[in-house]
């Protein structure tokens, strides 16, 4: 590739990070719409994993969905979806966008009634996260970044608080569907939470958390064994809102690898690092 082709790209890149954001958030309305009129009845539940891993008739409805749409309008790029409809890895996706599809983040919630999920979007280009929306209908929010141009949430500008101290404001955690083999590590750290932190919050849906912490609810949130659609599109909306994310062991986050993440608002994150200090003791076992 010379040059000349080099600069046009990387010029236009940001237009068609737009484009792509613009055109799937398009669509999110009726979707969402569709979701709660599902949620009210027959969802068929099934299990994945096992008992704890839920998938519903409106998780594939909402994943087929959103990805014909995206190969409908962008047919070179590649997708990467919870339920595997597409089917995509991220490896060797060359100068091609990549989608992380969360069809509905927080089913468990989602096929009990409560409103605390979301649809999850986000985009990556060369390895990096660029764009991002979590859209949660039942509670009436829609979350947008871009890379380098900060977090809205329904149109408004949005930050990370700026409590100096745990004990000054809320944390967020979350436990992994496998939580029985990892009950030890998780309640070493949710102890040492309880001693520390103004209060704790377990919500269900990581794409939120990451949400609450990029607009202020939230002072930190840790977790461990998410996946790469449970990060993408929040840990970017966090990121450009001003929170500061590493890995368990304080390394700079991978979606992929990362065994799991610590995130705040920069001003506790040492202090957040050692409270969750047990959970990455043992991700390192």
């Amino acid at each position: 590739m010379d040059h000349n082709n080099i600069l046009f790209m990387c010029k236009n890149e940001p237009t068609a990070i737009q484009d792509r954001l613009n055109r799937i958030e398009s669509i999110l309305p009726a979707l969402g719409e569709e979701l709660l009129r599902l949620q009210t009845g027959d969802l068929g539940v099934i299990t994945k994993s096992n008992s704890f891993d839920l998938v519903t008739r409106a998780d594939t409805a909402s994943e087929t969905r959103l990805v014909e749409f995206i190969s409908q309008h962008f047919g070179d790029d590649v997708i990467l979806a919870e339920e595997g409809s597409a089917g995509s890895s991220a490896a060797g996706t060359g100068e091609h966008f990549l989608w992380i599809l969360d069809p509905i983040d927080g089913t468990t919630n989602y096929a009990n009634g409560l409103p605390i999920w979301a649809v999850s979007v986000g985009l990556m280009r060369h390895s990096e996260m660029v764009g991002g929306i979590v859209a949660a209908p039942g509670l009436g929010l829609s979350y947008r970044a871009i890379q380098g141009g900060g977090a809205i949430c329904n149109g408004e500008s949005i930050f990370v608080n700026k409590k100096a101290g745990m004990g000054d404001g809320i944390i967020a955690t979350g436990f992994p569907y496998d939580r029985a083999k990892r009950a030890a590590p998780i309640c070493r750290a949710l102890e040492n939470m309880l001693r520390q932190a103004g209060g704790i919050r377990r919500l269900g849906a990581a794409a939120l958390d990451f949400c609450f912490l990029a607009d202020g609810r939230y002072t930190g949130y840790y977790e461990m064994g998410l996946k790469p659609w449970d990060f993408a599109a929040g840990s970017l909306i966090a990121r450009e809102a001003g929170a500061e994310m590493t890995d368990l062991a304080g390394k700079p986050l991978d979606i992929f690898k990362s065994a799991g993440v610590v995130a705040s608002n920069g001003l506790i994150h040492d202090e957040l690092l050692r409270a969750a200090e047990p959970m990455n003791l043992h991700s390192c076992s």
